[in-house]
C-alpha cells in the first residue's frame, strides 16, 4: 500500500521545517513573515506529492471542521430534498460542508446519528427531530452544542427553531373543502403521531370541521405507518371502495401521502375531482402538471432554509441572539388547483 505523504515528507524534500509547512497549509504564512517565494515552493510541492490534509484530525486540533449536519426524516421527500439544497448552498458559500443523515422517524437511530456527528466534531446541526419532548435537544443547549429545530418543535424548548402554521394551513384546506359543499371528508395522516407537524395538522383540519358540525369517523382517518404508506393506502382506499361508502375528499397531510393517494385512486379508476377532491399539505413542483393539478398547502421552503442557516451561522460564530429571535414561525399558503373543485352542476 503506498505511503500517505505527510507534511514532514513535505518538510524534509524542501529541506525547510515542518512548522513552516503547516503555516502554508493554514494559508498563515503571510502573518508569520514567510516570503512569496517559500509558500510558491511548499505549494508545488504539495501538488507534486499530492498532499491531502488530514482534515477530521484537524478540526480535532483546532476544534473546527467547516462541516454542519442535516438530519431529516427521509431525505427522499421532496420537502427535505429541496431543504438539503438550500441548506448545501448556503453553507458552500460561507465555507462549509454538509453531512446528510435520514432517521425513517426512529428516535434511537436519530441520536445515534447525532451522537456519531458530534464524535466528528461537526461545528453546527440542523435537525428535523423525531424525539417526543424536548429534553434531548435541551442538553445539547447546556453542551452549548450549535443546532437548529426546524419542521419539528416542542414544549419548553430552547434550541433555536425555523417552523410554520400547520394548523392554519390545515385549516385553509378544510375550509375551502367545506366551501365546496363537501361535508364526507377522510384524512390521511402518518405515524408517529406525537411529531408536532402531524398533531398541529390533524387539530387545525378537524378545528374548521368542527365549526361546520363536520366530523371525521374514526374509519375515515387513515394513519399510515412511516416505513408501510403505500400499504396502509392501498388497503384503506380499497375497503372504501369495496364497501360503495366513499368520501367526498381526501385531506392528506403530506406530499408523499397525497401522491401515493392519487395514485392508488387512479388505480380503482375514482375520478379525481369528479368523484372525489384531493387537496394535500405541502405543495411539490409536479403537482402543478399532473392530471388533475393538485390542490395543496404551500411551505416556505426558501424561507425555512434560509432563516435555519442564518441562526446556525450565528450560532457558530458566537453571536448571541436575542430570545425573541430564536424563534421563527412562518406562513403558509394555499394553492387551490383541479383536483379540489367540485364540478359545478348543470340544471338538466
Amino acid at each position: 500500500m503506498t505511503k500517505k505523504t505527510s507534511l514532514a515528507d513535505i518538510a524534509k524534500s524542501l529541506g525547510v521545517s515542518k512548522t513552516l509547512v503547516s503555516l502554508v497549509v493554514n494559508n498563515k504564512a503571510d502573518a508569520h513573515g514567510i516570503n512569496a517565494e517559500t509558500q510558491r515552493k511548499v505549494r508545488e510541492k504539495i501538488e507534486e506529492l499530492n498532499y491531502h490534509p488530514n482534515v477530521l484530525a484537524r478540526g480535532f486540533r483546532i476544534g473546527k471542521t467547516n462541516t454542519i449536519g442535516l438530519i431529516v426524516s427521509d431525505i427522499s421527500n421532496r420537502f427535505y430534498s429541496r431543504i438539503a439544497r438550500n441548506i448545501e448552498d448556503y453553507a458552500w458559500n460561507k465555507g462549509y460542508s454538509v453531512v446528510i443523515c435520514s432517521t425513517d422517524e426512529l428516535i434511537d437511530k436519530e441520536k445515534e446519528q447525532i451522537r456519531l456527528l458530534r464524535d466528528r466534531k461537526i461545528d453546527g446541526l440542523i435537525v428535523s427531530s423525531s424525539q417526543e419532548n424536548a429534553s434531548f435537544f435541551n442538553k445539547l443547549v447546556d453542551a452549548d452544542l450549535p443546532h437548529v429545530l426546524i419542521d419539528r418543535t416542542f414544549d419548553g424548548m430552547k434550541s433555536a427553531n425555523v417552523s410554520v402554521d400547520n394548523f392554519g394551513g390545515a385549516r385553509m384546506a378544510a375550509r375551502h373543502l367545506i366551501t365546496q359543499g363537501i361535508k364526507k371528508i377522510a384524512m390521511i395522516s402518518i405515524t408517529p403521531e406525537h411529531i408536532s407537524t402531524i398533531s398541529d395538522r390533524v387539530k387545525g383540519f378537524e378545528s374548521a370541521l368542527a365549526e361546520a358540525g363536520i366530523t371525521i369517523p374514526e374509519e375515515w382517518h387513515i394513519k399510515a405507518p412511516f416505513d408501510k404508506i403505500e400499504q396502509a393506502i392501498k388497503e384503506k382506499l380499497q375497503k372504501f371502495y369495496q364497501s360503495g361508502q366513499m368520501p367526498e375528499a381526501i385531506f392528506a397531510l403530506n406530499n408523499n401521502l397525497t401522491s401515493t393517494c392519487l395514485q392508488y385512486l387512479r388505480k380503482l379508476s375514482v375520478k379525481v375531482p369528479d368523484e372525489i377532491a384531493l387537496i394535500g399539505f405541502d405543495d411539490v413542483l409536479y403537482f402543478g402538471f399532473t392530471q388533475p393539478s393538485i390542490s395543496a398547502i404551500e411551505q416556505p421552503i426558501d424561507r425555512i432554509s434560509e432563516k435555519a442557516f442564518e441562526l446556525l451561522l450565528k450560532q457558530m460564530d458566537k453571536e448571541s441572539i436575542p430570545l425573541h429571535e430564536r424563534s421563527v414561525y412562518l406562513p403558509v399558503d394555499i394553492i387551490i388547483r383541479e383536483s379540489s373543485v367540485k364540478p359545478a352542476v348543470t340544471a338538466g
